[in-house]
């Protein structure tokens, strides 16, 4: 018997599913997939049994009902369309710049398509749940364009107020054509560029294997206690009742969620594994189980992140940009190879603060945009971005002083290796949600400790290290935490710190604003590193990090063969032929790992 505002669809889903998994409410993609994860890691078989019957249920509907679009599907509902569009066409007519008609033009099409989430075609419940479709394209048939972007990815500053449906204007065809042969050129283009991003992936991430049980971290991350990324982790401090080390279950997440905001758990991101990562950190698999040692999580989160890269490439002709504020976000396949391999060229880069100090003058500059004066150095904003900051603002190293997107690079080496590989985790991870895709943030954790693992060394008075050597970041570690020493947070300002505290690495400089971050979490003593040397946390690009790996059998599964042999011939480089890659063993015909219980 079907009950008030069921539908047949959750009635003939809901008989094939155990009573705590049923749909009720609105079903989503990404909902369901979610709650059957989460199934299948409950009751592996049963859940294998329950599948099967939906795949079978799936199979009988699709070969009986089809699925057809008819006119009604994609008709404009005009008088919603005019009176959402009446006040932008108004003030696209007034407005006098460019500048200005791009931000109406964005906001015009944002407040299209949330209109056309409304409409009463069945698209838009597809589109709604994530079953098919684009909510840009959807919005584009159904209500208005809204506009069409240029060759550098920025809105044209024309007002496109109609939809593909009803046809286009000769003069919105012509605003459209640019942006559409951009769209097919990047089809054919961009579908080799996941097949290169995948070997760099896997090149950056071959060392990250599950080495030893418990590396003893007391550290981690701070994330939000009802986000789904939580699961399978393990807890890094006692939270309430809940102890260090407990994993995180969809049953205790509820707990936690109701007495916490924030929770912090083990990452392999802060894992202090001396080689790898430890199975506390890393959390349970796809299965719900620990890894075994031996087991490279590190390629198998290349795999995961490269499988998808692909559909971003097909996206592209898609239409990504639908805020008004995404023109200084990234995106796509573009936006992942940008984060990942920091080009020269780096699009809608933001100005950072070089030193610490305060805002002294904000002037224009005779080439467009602006010069922004920190204390006696000056910063330069180009034009198609703004200020953000004020006259007599405090500002610290890092700190972003224009619109845009901060390079990583940049990130790291003003603000800390910690600082950069959040900052890079979370875009990277974004990148992937936007493009619907519900990627394990761990993931990308184990990409940003791969990647970004360098340290230069600027000056060192006891002359343990060379000036100018760039050393992996858990030598460093290893050495400092030799002498550091213990002291008051407010005593520690200028220092640099001697252990991990959060996203914050041994190194990196105590500011003002760490102190703040550091009291806000009840932090009131740390370990600094009085005698530490001089440094500058370095992130190389994905193209050249492998090169720096101190195993030269290593680099030779990446590019420059020549060059790294004549290196490890001039400078007698070693092989540890049982180590964390697995390229020297095979490369030597060795068995892999070495030491007692099996480590790898």
């Amino acid at each position: 018997m079907m009950i008030e505002n069921e539908t047949f669809g959750r009635v003939l889903l809901n008989q094939q599913l155990p009573e705590e998994y049923k749909v009720t409410g609105e079903l989503t993609k990404k909902s369901f997939n979610r709650s059957m994860a989460a199934f299948a890691k409950k009751e592996p078989i049963k859940y294998g049994e329950v599948i099967s019957k939906m795949k079978h249920l799936g199979d009988q509907i699709a070969t009986t009902e089809g699925l057809s679009v008819g006119l009604e599907d994609i008709e404009p509902n005009y008088k919603e369309r005019d009176r959402v569009m009446k006040p932008f066409t108004a003030r696209f007519t007034a407005a006098k710049t460019d500048d200005k008609r791009r931000t109406i033009v964005e906001e015009a099409q944002e407040a299209m398509q949330e209109s056309s989430k409304t409409h009463p075609g069945s698209l838009t419940f597809q589109v709604r749940s994530g079953a098919r479709g684009n909510a840009v394209q959807h919005s584009n048939m159904v209500s208005a364009v809204g506009y069409a972007r240029d060759a550098s990815g920025r809105a044209e500053p024309w007002l496109i107020r109609r939809s593909y449906a009803e046809g286009l204007k000769p003069s919105d065809y012509h605003v459209t054509s640019n942006q559409s042969l951009m769209d097919v050129i990047k089809v054919y283009t961009e579908v080799s560029v996941p097949g290169e991003l995948a070997k760099k992936l896997v090149a950056n991430m071959s060392s990250q294997v599950i080495t030893e049980e418990d590396c003893g971290a007391h550290n981690g991350i701070l994330m939000d206690s009802k986000s789904p990324d939580v699961v399978d982790r393990y807890l890094a401090r006692d939270e309430g009742s809940f102890k260090r080390n407990t994993l995180i279950t969809p049953v205790n997440q509820g707990k936690l969620a109701k007495s916490k905001h924030q929770i912090l758990v083990r990452s392999p991101m802060t894992c202090e594994a001396g080689d790898g990562v430890c199975k506390r950190c890393q959390g349970l698999d796809e299965k719900g189980k620990m890894h075994g040692i031996g087991t490279n999580v590190g390629i198998r989160a290349a795999q995961a992140m490269a499988e998808p890269l692909t559909q971003f490439a097909l996206n592209a002709k898609h239409g990504g940009r639908t805020l008004k504020s995404d023109r200084f976000q990234v995106h796509g396949i573009q936006g992942f190879r940008q984060i990942l391999e920091t080009p020269q060229q780096f699009i809608n880069k933001a100005t950072l603060s070089n030193i610490d100090g305060t805002v002294k003058k904000i002037e224009d500059a005779p080439q467009g945009g602006h010069f922004v004066t920190v204390d006696d150095e000056k910063h330069y904003v180009t034009p198609n971005l703004g200020v953000v900051v004020k006259v007599g603002e405090k500002v610290e190293r890092g700190d972003t002083l224009s619109e845009g997107i901060p390079r990583p690079d940049e990130v790291v080496a003003r603000k800390g290796l910690g600082s950069g590989r959040l900052y890079v985790v979370n875009t990277i991870h974004n990148i992937y949600k936007n493009q619907g895709k519900d990627l394990d943030r761990r993931h990308v954790e184990l990409l940003a400790r791969s990647n970004m693992n360098h340290v230069r060394v600027l000056r060192d008075p006891s002359n343990t290290y060379v000036k100018g050597d760039i050393l992996l970041y858990n030598n460093l570690r290893s050495d400092l935490t030799k002498s550091i020493k213990h002291v008051a947070l407010k005593d520690a300002l200028g220092e640099v710190l001697g252990k991990e505290y959060f996203q914050f690495a041994v190194g990196t400089r105590v500011t003002p604003q760490v102190i703040a971050f550091l009291k806000s979490q009840k932090i009131k003593e740390v370990w600094i590193a009085p005698r530490a040397p001089s440094i500058e946390f370095v992130m190389k690009p994905a193209t050249s990090a492998p090169k720096y790996n101190p195993d030269w059998l290593a680099r030779m599964s990446h590019q420059g063969l020549k060059e790294t042999i004549q290196r490890a011939a001039t400078q007698g480089d070693v092989s540890n032929i049982h180590g964390t890659h697995p390229v020297p063993a095979y490369a030597f015909g060795a068995e892999f790992g070495e030491g007692e219980e099996g480590r790898y």
